[in-house]
């Protein structure tokens, strides 16, 4: 039996839909097909009609977060493209609480499988397309002030990635939070961006 384009897309969007969700609570060795297709409601039989593998799947999944919020941010950050002061809001959102407290809607740049990222190109395409789209964001606001921004502009992504990942990697709460807004402070300050207290701080 066929289905119309619009079941199949729906379909396989809820699919995209729940995998990023528990491939972000639970990770990506420890999460199965199986696991996947029960969340959808789905039977494990239908996989295959739309994704190669279970890397496909993550890496669609990933991908899916640019499409959702238009190559502008990454899953659990908001921000306004408009806005003269995007990026400082980036950062300031990126390293907040509330970010650091989002297992489900996380960055998947926090919360990448190491050991796959070694086999898997697409899954590695997917995850270089985020990191450029935050390379990107920071950059173009620092060329809007005159500044000389590429180099710097990689060091602030890596400081919100790296800042992120370790305060998430920690059980003490309260360092945690130390190094969040330790790599908050220094990302703004090589972005010559103000320090202002986020709500989400």
């Amino acid at each position: 039996m066929s289905y119309p384009a619009e079941h199949r897309r729906l379909t396989k969007q809820k699919i995209v839909r729940s995998a990023g969700r528990l491939f972000n609570r639970r990770g990506f060795n420890t999460v199965s097909i199986d696991d996947v297709m029960a969340d959808a409601g789905l039977t494990r039989g239908s996989f295959y009609s739309y994704f190669e593998s279970k890397g496909d799947l993550y890496a669609q999944a990933v991908t899916q977060i640019l499409n959702e919020k238009q190559l502008l941010s990454s899953d659990g950050v908001s921000i306004d493209p408009r806005a003269f002061d995007s990026a400082a809001q980036f950062v300031r959102d990126y390293l907040s609480r509330e970010h650091f407290e989002d297992i489900d809607g996380t960055c998947p740049l926090i919360a990448f499988p190491t050991d796959f990222l070694r086999e898997e190109h697409r899954v590695r395409q997917a995850f270089e397309t985020v990191l450029r789209v935050m390379i990107d964001i920071f950059e173009q606001a620092m060329q809007r002030n005159g500044q000389a921004a590429r180099s710097r502009a990689r060091a602030i992504a890596t400081l919100c990635v790296g800042g992120m990942v370790l305060a998430r990697s920690i059980e003490d709460r309260g360092l945690a939070d130390e190094i969040r807004e330790a790599a908050m402070g220094i990302a703004l300050s090589l972005g010559q961006w103000p320090r202002r207290t986020s709500c989400r701080s």
